[in-house]
């Protein structure tokens, strides 16, 4: 009979502090305990953590996914660095976009997955090296296409941890309205 009273003190317990804990993050982190939805005229277009696929030309591409962006499932490849199969995923990476962006300049950060398959960000070079594919393909100066990239660019953490990285979806809807403004469209 003990063990049964623990039981239900537990779980009330528990229960209890599992609805304390969604009401606070509720309360004090609407936003981000609801996924980070980015809106448009009320309209949802995506989420700042959760990546998704762009492939048209006018707009900056994110990381690989071997999953498509499904956020239903998260993870790589997970192949060893000797693995054929993984050194044939890259090299075909490299050439899609080689052949979308006609540089041989890359980040080896915008050829390869991230961990988990749907990372929202690309490396500050990964986005400098696409402005001449978008420029071409858009109209808009190179020199507006960076100063879009600086300025939506987060630091490394304290300075000197990772990379300078940049949201995709964050981009493209700056993209958008520079492409919108200077077309008149």
């Amino acid at each position: 009979m003990s063990g049964l009273r623990v039981c239900i003190i537990t779980f009330v317990l528990t229960a209890m502090y599992f609805v304390l804990t969604v009401a606070a993050t509720n309360i004090f982190f609407f936003n981000k305990s609801n996924g980070s939805l980015i809106k448009e005229s009320k309209k949802i277009i995506g989420s700042r953590i959760i990546g998704q696929s762009f492939t048209n030309n006018i707009y900056f591409h994110g990381r690989p996914s071997l999953n498509n962006y499904r956020n239903n499932i998260s993870g790589n490849s997970n192949f060893p660095h000797y693995s054929i199969r993984l050194k044939e995923n890259i090299s075909g990476n490299i050439v899609k976009y080689k052949k979308k962006n006609q540089n041989s300049n890359f980040d080896l950060n915008i050829i390869s997955e991230s961990a988990s398959g749907l990372d929202p960000h690309i490396t500050y070079k990964g986005a400098i090296g696409q402005i001449d594919r978008i420029s071409a393909n858009t109209g808009i100066k190179k020199e507006s296409l960076i100063n879009l990239i600086v300025k939506k660019s987060k630091p490394r953490i304290f300075g000197i941890f990772g990379e300078r990285i940049v949201n995709v979806l964050e981009l493209n809807i700056e993209l958008n309205k520079i492409y919108a403004e200077e077309t008149g469209s």
